[in-house]
């Protein structure tokens, strides 16, 4: 990990002085904040999935990533649904693999709000009665989603009061 690291501290160090400033720190953190940072993260994407090291992610890298299969065992629908995902969308020039411009599409895309997206899908998941609004007995119904949430600092949001609630 130290080599990583460090790659990571001299693409976040833009001054080149390795101290980190508070920004260059936060880059270093949360690079796919800072667009100087995108293509180490594109980079450590391939690096983590990549496993025959060919360059590339293919369809079951891209799979084994999220799902690992037992033996003789049956896939799962949403497994089903990714590999669609991963041909239909995924692999835009079609060719069966992933190459760095496909992956940053996958993985960082534009327009697109990681924020929202979690709190659209917490609401979906748990707003009952379908009116856009969360009571507090519909987060506890889920509260299993939510502690699994970023959106909830992974739950440690909802032990603190808050008005909306």
């Amino acid at each position: 990990m130290l080599p990583r690291d460090e790659r990571r501290f001299k693409t976040a160090d833009l001054d080149g002085d390795s101290t980190a400033t508070r920004e260059e720190f936060t880059a270093f953190l949360h690079p796919e904040e800072f667009e100087h940072m995108k293509d180490i993260v594109v980079l450590e994407t391939l690096e983590d999935i990549d496993k025959n090291e060919d360059g590339f992610v293919d369809q079951d890298e891209y799979i084994a990533d999220m799902f690992s299969h037992e033996e003789g065992g049956p896939e799962p629908d949403w497994v089903i649904t990714e590999r669609e995902q991963f041909s239909d969308f995924r692999d835009i020039n079609k060719d069966g693999k992933l190459d760095k411009e496909e992956i940053r599409h996958w993985i960082l895309p534009q327009d697109y709000d990681h924020a929202q997206a979690e709190a659209r899908h917490l609401v979906y998941e748990s707003d009952v009665d379908k009116d856009q609004k969360l009571t507090k007995e519909e987060i506890l119904e889920n509260w299993n989603m939510f502690v699994g949430s970023q959106a909830t600092n992974y739950g440690e949001d909802l032990t603190k009061n808050h008005d909306e609630l």
